[in-house]
């Protein structure tokens, strides 16, 4: 630590090591707690406003470069042409270090909000910090989140706190019951709890006394190890007689398929094929992953409809699919929901939109244009072309149908909040989601994980996913995620079934 105390960028830079690891390597969570005490220690030093502020933007950049590491298992991007080899990995670092410092700006708000209460608020600087921090790292989390929403606005982009990556109350996930304190205000109150261990933590050992700081050290470690402990056993649901019986279809197609008439028709028929084993388990729901395209949307909705009545003879059943499509001359995911065969088909539209993913942010385009990958940024803009449409809410949706709540929404705080407000009483929430972009992002899964655990049992609703090229699966409402029992296999699909209680 001598080395350390004498550069203070480096220390600041351990701050930000230590709250980010924990997204990395989810077993090292606990570190989070320590690197946000020792943030707490590096803002009460004497130094100029400038180190001041560029360090903590420092610490809260790297810890965001950890929570957004997965963007480097996009590479090799497979389906670009090859001639973009060359300026894939120059691609991916732009937009990870550009996410990384804005969602690190969050630090200059708490920085800034700390300085405005300790020059105007007369009271001792230990009840500050516990009674004000938790609220002004919070309120840095969610400008970082509306700064990244700013950074890459673009033709599907909105100006929102939507992406929570790197928000500390994720790291508590880990733990059985801390993880039931998101009843009070999902990930939010989480974060304020991490705040209070940390703020704790940081006045035990301030007050230069061994024994409160050998019990502090003793509370962090007891922590630590019962989060290796399951105090919430998973319900049994798999004798369950009365309930949802939904079935899942999760997929695998090669990436290099892409979507000409041929490989089109490979994956009909593929579907199809999944669709006769779904069917033939008499479910109550049937979900495709996003982006499936079962039903060619193409067409018009009373002829895809009977198309499908006609091929499988009337079946009764929900069939949660969607898909690209075109409304009022944008580029939209829209959902196309069966309802059986006496109840119209439900479309709406997804709300929440990735860049790079699924629209160019502007300042990549012009970027791209500047340094003479003009071509490069107009190509992407022509592939990556979805906007939010214009038939975003559910709450008009039959009320036996799930709230569908697409791939990336997940990363929302409020994603499932806002399905809860539009359909309180909707039967459970239907998650689709692909991941054809990446490469087995380990780190990617458990921080959506954790995320989908959160919404779980904050809005206290059971949350089933089916997916491409990523396992589905069942949270429930106390955050236990269960395993689907699998029907039938093929090389590009897989069959599972649940039965969850009404």
């Amino acid at each position: 630590m001598g080395y350390l105390n004498k550069h203070i960028s480096l220390r600041w830079l351990f701050s930000g090591l230590l709250l980010g690891i924990g997204f990395v390597l989810p077993a090292l969570w606990i570190l989070g707690v320590f690197g946000a005490a020792y943030f707490l220690h590096l803002v009460q030093e004497e130094q100029s406003n400038k180190s001041l502020y560029f360090g903590a933007w420092l610490a809260w950049s790297v810890k965001a470069a950890f929570a957004s590491a997965y963007f480097w298992s996009t590479y090799p991007i497979e389906w670009l042409p090859t001639d973009f080899g060359n300026i894939q990995l120059m691609l991916i670092f732009m937009y990870w270090a550009t996410v990384s410092i804005c969602l690190g700006s969050g630090a200059i708000v708490v920085l800034s909000l700390y300085k405005l209460f300790q020059n105007y608020l007369s009271i001792t600087k230990k009840y500050f910090l516990l009674l004000i921090f938790p609220f002004i790292w919070i309120a840095g989390e969610v400008i970082g989140s509306i700064m990244f929403s700013l950074m890459l606005i673009g033709p599907g982009g909105s100006i929102d706190a939507s992406y929570s990556f790197g928000y500390a109350g994720y790291l508590l996930a880990e733990h059985d019951i801390f993880l039931q304190f998101a009843r009070i205000g999902g990930v939010y109150s989480l974060s304020f709890l991490f705040v209070i261990g940390a703020v704790l933590f940081y006045l035990a050992y301030s007050i230069q006394k061994k024994v409160y700081q050998f019990t502090a050290l003793v509370l962090i470690i007891l922590i630590h190890l019962t989060s290796l402990m399951t105090f919430y056993e998973a319900k049994d649901i798999s004798t369950l007689e009365e309930g949802y019986k939904v079935v899942t279809i999760d997929t695998n197609f090669p990436k290099v398929l892409t979507r000409d008439k041929a490989s089109s028709m490979l994956i009909s028929n593929s579907l199809n094929d999944a669709m006769e084993v779904a069917l033939a388990q008499n479910a109550d729901y049937i979900l495709l992953p996003e982006d499936a395209r079962y039903f060619d949307q193409r067409r018009s909705v009373s002829a895809t409809k009977s198309l499908f009545k006609l091929r499988f003879d009337n079946p009764d059943v929900v069939i949660v699919d969607s898909g690209r499509a075109e409304s009022e001359s944008k580029t939209v995911l829209q959902a196309f929901v069966y309802n059986g065969p006496n109840n119209p088909v439900e479309q709406f539209h997804k709300r929440y939109l990735v860049p790079q993913g699924e629209y160019m942010p502007s300042f990549y385009s012009k970027f791209l244009g500047l340094i003479g990958f003009g071509k490069t940024a107009n190509y992407l803009s022509d592939v990556i072309s979805y906007e939010v449409g214009s038939k975003t809410s559910q709450a008009k949706t039959a009320e036996n149908i799930p709230g569908v709540l697409f791939c990336f929404e997940s990363v929302s705080p409020y994603g499932v909040r806002v399905l809860m407000k539009e359909k309180p009483d909707m039967p459970f929430v239907a998650h689709q989601v692909s991941h054809a972009w990446f490469h087995n992002p380990n780190a990617l899964w458990h921080q959506l994980d954790a995320m989908l655990k959160v919404q779980a049992v904050w809005n206290q609703k059971y949350i089933i996913s089916a997916g491409n090229y990523v396992e589905g699966k069942v949270i429930a409402p106390d955050g236990n995620i269960m395993s689907l029992e699998t029907v039938a296999t093929d090389e590009m699909w897989k069959v599972k079934k649940i039965t969850i209680p009404k």
